[in-house]
């Protein structure tokens, strides 16, 4: 197997990031031997120039070989130009880098072309596909190409045709054309070369867009970023990988059924939740080679937790339904105390009388508030940052930092409604920056309010890349702050009538006493600090507790 950090092996002190490659051995005999060759960072290119990497793989082929090559994602860098930057030592172009030519046995690409006998181009990923089925095939190897596993680029729930590294449209900083679509041009080198391929690129893309842009978020699918896997993600590219060898008759006869279900997660865990109250988490499931083919698993959950598929209908047993031997499901977990002590336990998954696995998960119960239901309400829209208050709550208005470079309102969509939301420029870095939030203060008017649940409504326009960090502090962020959560909500490449979606944050215990103030930042920012025109939009920002 050769190809970058998606398919690698790491080491123990990586986890939980996988390379899927690592996922790849149970799905077979003990009469099949895997070398993992892939390398984190490495292109078509740079792979193939890089001493320690193609040549030493090459050298361990024999006969009778099968060599799985997949590149894609490290193909695509630019920038320095010079002779060690990173155009010069990964990039490619899809076919050929003048993008007028599509036959990639016969680029015109300028300084690009090396040999002007075979046309070849230096910067082409068609080029080095070619030399590896080629090369793979002089030393009696069988080659088989996959393409890249999507990238975490979503706009209104669907993986975007740069998140499907189809960069057809896209130049690449101050680049004269377009790269082009490199899936497409590993096909072209499939058909050109009789070379069995599998679309992992579509079968990505499927699982993603099924588990949707919440539920892909770190660590549910993508670790840490929008491109590195966890290992239920790397299992089902394994799956995915195996099933297109299985259809195109490659060691089929070496498969096993491996009947599983996997979660992204092996034990959840709640913070210090009042009795009464309740606060949620999710994992995702999977489920593959299943037997019967179609049946239900069933997952229990123990004492003080409830489970849900909808976060409507809660249920101390649920019941997934599946066909065709597999499944994918988003599982929520809520935590429920109804006494002051610690719970804990597992959510049992079984599939008629056979375990499937199980999922551990625990929490701490408090006693229950006794006090005045307060909180403090900015619907962050029509430009106005006002903000109101019930109980015993006081709240000032919302606060915009300097460094916020403009700001406007838009048209955006909760709960099927449309209303007036406030937005604000999410471009110019690719962190959160301390400089550059919106902040929001609430206070007891008396006694201590324990904030319970920091909720907002959030959209993202122009990109798929818009984040929001959400920090809180009880001493003006002077000494204490403390990161609540990193959101990445949806992205909608029209700026009217998008979607936002709802982020609470319940099961928080955040004691402000008398003469304090509770100060919570959300700092927006983008994933790509050079883009421009990407947007956070903010509406119903609720800060909620009780007041004793």
């Amino acid at each position: 197997m050769i190809g970058d950090s998606t398919m690698t092996t790491y080491t123990a002190d990586r986890r939980p990031q996988y390379g899927w490659g690592e996922k790849f051995a149970p799905f077979f005999n003990n009469n099949v031997t895997i070398k993992n060759w892939a390398a984190g960072g490495r292109s078509s290119r740079s792979f193939y120039y890089e001493s320690g990497m193609w040549d030493v793989a090459k050298a361990a082929i024999q006969s009778g070989d099968y060599v799985i090559i997949q590149f894609g994602h490290n193909d695509q860098k630019y920038g320095d130009t010079t002779s060690t930057g990173p155009y010069a030592t990964y990039g490619t172009y899809a076919i050929c880098s003048d993008s007028t030519v599509t036959d990639g046995e016969n680029c015109t690409g300028g300084s690009d072309v090396v040999d002007t006998t075979t046309t070849r181009e230096e910067h082409s990923y068609y080029q080095f596909l070619k030399r590896y089925v080629t090369e793979v095939r002089a030393k009696g190897g069988i080659p088989v190409l996959m393409t890249s596993v999507v990238r975490r680029y979503m706009s209104a729930g669907v993986v975007t045709a740069e998140g499907q590294h189809d960069l057809s449209a896209v130049k690449k900083g101050t680049e004269a054309n377009p790269r082009g679509n490199y899936p497409a041009a590993m096909k072209a080198v499939a058909t050109k070369y009789n070379v069995p391929i599998v679309d992992i690129t579509a079968g990505t893309k499927s699982v993603v867009e099924a588990y949707g842009s919440a539920a892909v978020v770190t660590p549910y699918l993508f670790y840490p970023d929008d491109t590195h896997l966890n290992g239920l993600y790397a299992t089902l590219v394994a799956k995915m990988a195996v099933d297109g060898l299985k259809t195109n008759g490659v060691l089929s006869s070496y498969m096993l059924s491996n009947p599983q279900v996997v979660t992204s997660a092996s034990t959840v865990s709640f913070s210090d939740t009042y009795a009464n109250n309740t606060s949620s988490q999710f994992f995702n499931l999977a489920g593959m080679d299943l037997s019967p083919a179609a049946g239900t698993v069933t997952l229990t959950a123990p004492s003080g937790f409830k489970l849900s598929t909808d976060q409507t209908s809660w249920s101390t047993s649920l019941d997934v339904s599946y066909t065709g031997s597999a499944f994918t499901k988003t599982v929520y977990v809520q935590f429920a105390p109804t006494a002051a002590q610690s719970y804990s336990g597992s959510i049992a998954i079984t599939l008629g009388a056979s375990s499937m696995g199980a999922v551990a998960v625990s929490g701490k119960g408090l006693a229950a508030l006794t006090g005045t239901d307060s909180s403090g309400l900015w619907a962050m829209m029509n430009a106005s940052l006002s903000g109101s208050a019930t109980g015993l709550a006081t709240v000032s208005d919302a606060v915009v930092s300097a460094s916020i470079t403009s700001s406007s309102t838009t048209t955006g969509t909760i709960n099927s409604t449309n209303y007036t939301v406030n937005r604000y420029t999410a471009t110019g870095i690719a962190a959160a920056d301390s400089t550059r939030y919106i902040e929001f203060l609430v206070a007891p008017s008396s006694g201590t309010l324990t904030v319970t649940t920091i909720s907002s409504y959030f959209g993202g326009s122009g990109g798929s890349g818009v984040y929001v960090d959400i920090l809180y502090s009880t001493d003006g962020f002077a000494t204490s702050t403390t990161l609540a959560s990193k959101v990445n909500p949806p992205s909608n490449t029209s700026s009217a009538g998008y979607v936002m979606n709802q982020y609470p944050y319940s099961g928080l215990t955040i004691p402000v006493t008398s003469g304090k103030t509770l100060s919570v930042r959300i700092y927006p920012y983008y994933k790509d600090s050079t883009s421009t025109n990407k947007f956070l939009s903010i509406a119903n920002m609720t800060i909620q507790g009780t007041v004793q």
